[in-house]
């Protein structure tokens, strides 16, 4: 004789189970689209990869956290996100937006982007009474912010003769605010704290390097900073470094760096 109860407990929790297995892949597809911001400006042509498909980056599409944004050569565009944060991404560039959450008032809970290749420009809104919460990481360092303006700069395959067989770099230059660096693969390297019109740079697997001032920042019409103006901070032992000024090239820190000076460790 069928048991009748037994059948359908059997069936109640084959049932259940089939609910929650779909209902977490929905959840993680829901997850995975969650709308980050969108693209406020571009130049060029640009691609977005999004659950296993490619599309074309242009004016006013949205970015939804987990893409895949890529440059092509000579072209740039500008994510503003929705905390009112801007990335704006130069050519030849891979850029994985990974998080992005606000908190109950609409301001900025927690950012986290990844840089594979090139230079990302971050203007962060800045989130007065908190720790840095906005992070731009590469494949060797981690960059972090509560508010402020500055470039992440990640490249490999380059020879620089004070690093003998070290081919990848990061480096971070800072325009306004502070950021805090620091390689995760080398936590005996304690985080270094680098001010308004300083550049660090990160070798390999290494510790984060102070290498003078950061390179002249021209504005890309796409921003919305104000003037920045000549600035000064304060080097070792109190002194003065030259600030950056309001105008110049746009500044991606490759190549030629300075003779290191000591920073604020």
């Amino acid at each position: 004789m069928i048991d009748r109860k037994k059948v359908t407990r059997t069936i109640f929790a084959s049932a259940s189970l089939f609910f929650i297995i779909i209902s977490l892949g929905l959840a993680s597809q829901v997850c995975a689209q969650t709308v980050a911001g969108s693209i406020t400006a571009i130049s060029g042509s640009a691609t977005i990869a999004r659950n296993g498909a490619t599309i074309p980056a242009a004016y006013g599409t949205k970015v939804d956290v987990a893409d895949h944004i890529t440059t092509a050569a000579a072209s740039n565009l500008t994510i503003t996100l929705t905390d009112g944060s801007q990335l704006e991404l130069t050519d030849s560039s891979d850029l994985t937006l990974d998080e992005n959450t606000l908190n109950a008032s609409g301001a900025r809970a927690s950012t986290k982007v990844t840089l594979l290749t090139g230079l990302v420009r971050s203007l962060v809104q800045s989130t007065p009474g908190t720790p840095p919460n906005f992070e731009v990481h590469t494949p060797n360092a981690v960059a972090s912010a509560r508010g402020t303006f500055y470039d992440t700069d990640h490249e490999t395959g380059v020879q620089d003769k004070q690093y003998p067989g070290c081919t990848e770099f990061t480096h971070v230059s800072v325009y306004k605010g502070l950021v805090v660096v620091y390689n995760p693969g080398n936590p005996s390297a304690p985080p270094v704290n680098v001010h308004e019109g300083q550049k660090v740079t990160v070798p390999c697997a290494g510790a984060p390097i102070f290498y003078g001032v950061a390179p002249a920042v021209g504005g890309f019409s796409s921003f919305e900073w104000g003037a920045i103006g000549a600035l000064g901070v304060l080097g070792a032992g109190g002194a003065a470094v030259i600030g950056i000024g309001a105008s110049g090239g746009f500044g991606s820190g490759n190549n030629n760096n300075p003779t290191p000076m000591t920073g604020d460790q």
